[in-house]
């Protein structure tokens, strides 16, 4: 587990050329294809992040570490509206894209509100080294570079991320298959750095980042038909239409 600079620069070229691939699946519907696209795609750009973040980890507060932990808050934050949607497209409802690009939308609101608001409003006053009452800081870890998020209603943000991540699928119909992989995965790279490696929840979070190329490797084109619903209505369809268009597929 000795991460590095150029491992997480490998990791972001190849999230953007499967991002790339994904975009160009004529299969799908533009809606479809756009979701799944862009959660690859903003996975990616966390890779890129954290490999100009190892020059300057520990220097809090200022240059490049304070632009780049600013960024990193909304990219954390926007998580859920990235990778909502693409776990809905593999469902047979036909209108679970839409609510989940409705439901995604208002849960980053809240979270790009949360960054914004005073930050000593907190849920509870129980210590947090991942985001919560905080210096916004990338700093050095056992193995990786790990995260400080400056943020009101801390848990909020992080349990609420940690749902679109790892349980959102379940939320739609015919969608089981999808949702145990992530949830699994989530589980895997989340909490087995910590527990088996001693990592803070920060440190885990942007290992989970690192890992989260192949996990969204599962929105690529190859591997839809063992993840998509059997039953869903556009699954042997030729033409099949964006719900933003049409509402249905």
């Amino acid at each position: 587990m000795c991460f590095n600079a150029n491992m997480s620069l490998g990791l972001g070229v190849i999230g953007l050329v499967a991002s790339g691939i994904t975009a160009l699946d004529k299969e799908e519907s533009t809606g479809v294809r756009a979701a799944r696209a862009y959660a690859i795609l903003h996975f990616s750009l966390m890779e890129f992040i954290q490999y100009f973040a190892y020059p300057v980890a520990d220097q809090c507060g200022y240059g490049t570490n304070l632009w780049l932990s600013e960024l990193s808050t909304q990219h954390i934050s926007l998580q859920a509206l990235a990778i909502m949607p693409a776990l809905a497209t593999y469902s047979s409802d036909q209108l679970a894209l839409k609510k989940a690009v409705v439901l995604g939308a208002f849960l980053s609101g809240s979270f790009l509100i949360c960054n914004f608001l005073p930050q000593e409003w907190q849920i509870s006053n129980l210590p947090s080294n991942f985001i919560g009452d905080l210096v916004a800081c990338l700093t050095m870890g056992k193995y990786h570079i790990a995260y400080s998020i400056g943020s009101a209603y801390g848990e909020w943000v992080m349990y609420g991320s940690l749902f679109a991540l790892a349980l959102s699928g379940y939320l739609w119909k015919d969608n089981k298959k999808m949702a145990n992989y992530h949830f699994v995965m989530a589980l895997l790279t989340l909490y087995v750095p910590q527990i088996f490696f001693g990592t803070s929840t920060g440190e885990a979070a942007a290992i989970y980042c690192l890992y989260s190329v192949p996990i969204t490797g599962s929105f690529m084109p190859m591997f839809k038909k063992f993840f998509i619903a059997p039953t869903c209505a556009y699954q042997n369809s030729g033409d099949r239409e964006s719900v933003f268009d049409s509402g249905k597929r």
